[in-house]
Formats: C-alpha cells, structure tokens, sequence
C-alpha cells in the first residue's frame, strides 16, 4: 500500500490513494442519494466510478486487516441497485387509490426511493403490516365478561 499523494493524471483522470476512498465513497453515496431523492439522475459513467471507488476502498480495508464487515460492506441504494415498485404498483398491493397509497407509506414513514417508485421492500413491509391490522380489526377482542370469570 502506497502513501502518495493524489495527482492529475494527463490523460484525464486522478490518483486517490486508497487510504482516502472509502471516506470520499461515504460522502459521494450520500451526495448523490439525496440528489437522486431529488429526482435527479446519475450519469452512467459517475456511477461506474462510484462503484469503483468502493472497490478500492474495500480492497485497502481488507487489505489493512479489517475482515470484519463494516459499514462499507453496505452497497450504496440506488433506483438502478434495488427492486422498485411504482406508485401505481404500491396501490394496487394496498387496494387503494394512488393518492392513498402514497399517504399511508408516509404515515408509515416509508420515504419513496425516487420519483413515484418505491422500494419493493418497503412496499412488502406496508402490505403485510395492512393485513395485520386488517386481521386485527376482523377479529376484535371479546368484551369482558360480566360475571367476572375469564
């Protein structure tokens, strides 16, 4: 493992010492996740270097002795890395309208990964948590009885 310094390369790049990647890594991820909630897009070949600034920041971590995993080990969430569902998809899990679905994911406090889509994750969660309270509410607890027996 090398020490140097970052420099320009001339034919249009940078040399980042590893040591430095997997802290630049952390702070691009979130940059570009908040840009993404945003509803922006990340050109292709941004993403490419983001994904090969993890690799090296990894690489010089297990290099440096830390097998344990880390919170690097985390792929950074994108649109293009998860399964999504659309707002429409979410309402028809719910049975409900699309304005409907986006009020009870809030509720639930599930943030939409992008522009009118949703973590397909997220939207298994809400579903099973609607059925749940949905069984509760078909099956409501017997009143007390009056004699006092149980």
């Amino acid at each position: 493992m090398s020490d140097a310094e970052p420099a320009v390369i001339q034919a249009g790049g940078v040399f980042l010492p590893a040591s430095v990647c997997e802290p630049l890594w952390r702070v691009l991820r979130a940059e570009l996740a908040r840009h993404r909630a945003d509803g922006g897009r990340v050109r292709p070949d941004v993403a490419a270097a983001l994904v090969a600034l993890r690799a090296a920041g990894l690489a010089y971590v297990s290099a440096n002795g830390l097998t344990a995993r880390t919170s690097s080990d985390i792929g950074a969430s994108s649109p293009s890395d998860a399964a999504l569902v659309t707002t429409g998809g979410l309402a028809g899990r719910l049975g409900v309208s699309e304005r409907h679905a986006r009020r009870l994911a809030r509720q639930a406090g599930i943030a939409p990964a992008g522009r009118g889509l949703w973590l397909a994750e997220d939207a298994a969660a809400l579903v099973a948590a609607r059925r749940t309270d949905a069984r509760r509410d078909s099956f409501p607890a017997l009143p007390p009885r009056r004699d006092g027996a149980e």
